[in-house]
């Protein structure tokens, strides 16, 4: 009669322990492999997220600026430009000594809410360029205030501009009377906006310490926006001028810039448990400013 085994004998467990911690030594190695990996890509769509976030933010002003005229200062190094961007477009109704009548379009009320008079700028219809008109107070006395007298633009008689209002989605275009320094020399039907300054700079960011971020400053609304960070100290902005198709990183003269290059090497808010350097994404794309000349 044979013997029923009522065990495992000591060298069977000892084979099956060392095939589990096989089995478990190499799968503590894929998914060490796998959270990093993940990491990693979670990392690089981060700092690719940043730059393009920080790409789309600007697009919607300096698509907006003027080639001529629409640069007010940048630095030396590339870290700073200071635009001069539209944000309500309409006509001249006519000018009145140092009183421009206007009409302007139905606009959106959060934009108008966000924005910052400075000024206005109407384009002469020989040249094509604009003419920017900087009011003296454009915060208290020379704030753009009612039409005394709307029959300038509306009415068909003599020195009335004739030109009717326009309403859309039930928002009404508005008259106003703008004060300059003088006369602005603004003509009846000439195209004519106003104007915010808005300043866009690479510097500390006050969420990275030891980092740069992307601000955005719209001048006299008291708002220091940092927009995006981290990035490299690398970022920042080159310039086109007049007559060239590339770019440089020393600034032209204000009057030559015609466009811009955005340098946004963004850099991820982490690194991985097995690297401290964190993920840099290079997004690169050229911006030329609005001509109107020659319609």
């Amino acid at each position: 009669m044979t013997s029923r085994r009522q065990g495992f004998t000591l060298a069977e467990i000892v084979v099956a322990l060392v095939i589990a911690g096989v089995i478990g030594a190499t799968f503590t190695k894929l998914l060490v492999q796998q959270n990093r990996y993940f990491t990693s890509e979670t990392n690089r769509r981060a700092s690719r997220s940043i730059a393009r976030g920080a790409m789309n933010v600007m697009l919607s002003d300096l698509r907006m600026v003027q080639d001529s005229g629409g640069v007010d200062s940048v630095t030396a190094d590339g870290k700073l430009i200071r635009i001069l961007v539209p944000y309500q477009f309409g006509l001249v109704c006519g000018t009145q000594g140092s009183k421009t009548t206007v009409v302007m379009l139905p606009s959106d009320s959060g934009m108008m809410a966000a924005s910052v008079y400075r000024g206005f700028a109407f384009r002469d219809s020989a040249s094509g360029r604009y003419t920017y008109i900087w009011p003296a107070n454009p915060q208290t006395s020379d704030l753009p205030k009612p039409a005394s007298d709307p029959n300038v633009c509306t009415g068909n008689g003599a020195g009335q501009a004739q030109i009717r209002n326009v309403s859309l989605n039930g928002r009404q275009g508005s008259f106003f009377d703008l004060s300059s320094s003088g006369s602005s020399g603004a003509r009846a039907g000439q195209a004519v906006f106003f104007w915010q300054h808005i300043t866009y700079s690479f510097a500390p960011s006050n969420v990275y310490p030891g980092r740069a971020a992307l601000w955005r400053n719209v001048e006299n609304s008291g708002r220091f926006e940092e927009l995006m960070a981290p990035f490299d100290t690398t970022a920042g902005f080159r310039f086109y001028r007049t007559g060239t198709d590339v770019s440089t990183a020393a600034p032209p003269p204000l009057s030559d810039i015609r466009g811009v290059d955005l340098v946004l090497m963004a850099l991820s808010p982490r690194g991985t448990s097995q690297d401290s350097t964190r993920m840099k994404s290079n997004v690169i794309t050229s911006v030329f400013f609005k001509n109107v000349r020659g319609f």
